[in-house]
């Protein structure tokens, strides 16, 4: 194997979300019982799931800043300590906000530092093959949603809500194992050189063909040493600066850059309407007739199809003569169709529900396979880690709104329709956002901005 510390990466960053998307994926199943358990309103039932992935997702930019400060793996290692703490305490819960405080703001900060830390770190282990990687490893969050649907109403069946909480947390535990495997990309390595290099040795040794002092005549004077070490000081200083103000601007660039912005804008709305469908998709199957097992079943199939999309994803988006935007627009336009398809009463049936799901999911892993790759295309390799903060931030903002406003309008309705009109609604609002982008940010090449040093 030619890399065989990146693929460790890529199978640790694979297993971590397998098994945390697996679990968050799968709280809709919960929202039924924690209904019949505090006999309260869906907006409030809903809300414990937005607020987990909310802080999933808008702890981005504290990953991000941690993430520069420590390695890597430090970061990844603390999520998995605070998942696992947040889990473990589930089955003594017994109020509301108990369930909002430890499984929303703190398995969801834990989720979103084990995540991002792992899936940015995969990327970076393979420079080449960056789309492809990536669509692999973030099928494992929709691999997890197959499976854990299926495990979490087995549990609920043979210890109640309360007690398969324990068996979720250990199962998370293992996730500090895999957080043990991350390991620092050799780019990595390469940006710490460029940034900690000595300058002045370089410009020591370039100086004969660089400098030179000349007479009134044109001529060639001695080099003076003194006035070459001042130069060469002077030069050092002027550098430091420049690296220094890259730095500081690392929002600015990313606030100025048109294509990066539209998809902030985009996965807000995206994340606004998928995640009424995530959560509030269960207890819909249930509303119109189906059993627990088959809404699982049901969510099964979505998360299923969404492997086959995020691995389609990754492939189509390997190739850089391929308009990634296109497909990612039309996937997310697709998406939003798919939602306004659940209020359809023809399609209300076990074979219509499975065919949405299949659509649903195919085209959602398709969107999520190419939004990795996309993020790197418009910021660049060296802003890649800030991008997917900032982008995180945003998913979270939209999945904030998401479950309680769709949850509000069931209520006030009493009909679900209200709700997957809106959300579908929006979703293919997300996709018509990324047709602004000028046709020119689909074809261009990655921008790299390199700190490197002058010679």
């Amino acid at each position: 194997m030619k890399n065989p510390c990146g693929i460790v990466v890529a199978v640790s960053a694979f297993l971590i979300q397998f098994i945390i998307f697996g679990i968050c994926r799968s709280f809709g199943i919960y929202v039924i019982e924690l209904q019949n358990e505090f006999k309260t309103g869906l907006s409030i039932i809903s809300s414990i799931g937005s607020v987990h992935f909310g802080f999933q997702l808008c702890t981005g930019p504290i990953a991000s800043f941690l993430m520069r400060k420590m390695s890597y793996r430090r970061v990844c290692l603390l999520g998995a300590i605070m998942s696992s703490v947040g889990l473990s305490v589930l089955p003594f819960t017994s109020n509301i906000p108990f369930l909002i405080f430890f499984f929303g703001a703190l398995t969801g900060t834990g989720y979103c530092f084990l995540f991002i830390s792992s899936q940015t770190l995969s990327g970076l282990w393979f420079e080449n093959n960056r789309p492809l990687v990536t669509g692999i490893v973030f099928s494992g969050s929709s691999l997890g949603g197959v499976a854990f649907p299926y495990l979490i109403e087995f549990l609920i069946g043979r210890f109640g809500w309360r007690g398969s909480f324990y068996i979720l947390a250990s199962l998370n535990l293992q996730t500090v194992i895999f957080a043990c495997l991350m390991r620092e990309s050799p780019l990595q390595k390469t940006w710490k050189k460029s940034k900690t290099k000595n300058i002045r040795n370089n410009l020591t040794n370039s100086t004969q063909t660089i400098y030179r002092v000349l007479d009134d005549d044109g001529r060639k004077i001695q080099n003076n040493g003194p006035i070459i070490e001042n130069i060469a000081t002077s030069q050092t200083a002027a550098d430091q600066t420049r690296i220094d103000e890259q730095v500081k601007s690392r929002t600015m660039k990313l606030l100025t850059n048109l294509p990066y912005v539209l998809l902030i804008i985009n996965n807000i709305l995206w994340n606004l309407g998928g995640s009424v469908q995530l959560l509030l998709g269960p207890d819909y199957y249930t509303q119109v007739g189906f059993d627990l097992r088959q809404a699982a079943l049901l969510l099964s199939v979505q998360q299923g199809t969404m492997v086959v999309g995020c691995v389609v994803g990754g492939i189509l988006g390997n190739f850089r003569s391929f308009n990634r935007n296109g497909l990612f627009l039309f996937s997310n336009i697709l998406s939003g169709f798919c939602i306004l398809a659940y209020t359809f009463p023809v399609l209300q049936a076990m074979a219509g529900f499975v065919f949405i799901n299949s659509v649903f999911g195919l085209s959602s892993g398709v969107s999520l396979g190419l939004l990795v790759i996309l993020v790197s295309d418009f910021v660049g390799s060296q802003l890649f880690g800030d991008g997917m903060g900032y982008l995180m931030l945003a998913c979270g903002i939209g999945v904030f709104i998401g479950p309680p406003l769709g949850g509000y309008l069931i209520e006030k309705a009493d009909s679900y329709d209200v709700a997957f009109y809106v959300a579908g609604s929006v979703t293919v609002l997300s996709g018509v956002i990324m047709l602004i982008i000028p046709i020119k940010h689909c074809f261009r090449k990655p921008q790299k901005y390199v700190i490197s040093s002058v010679t």
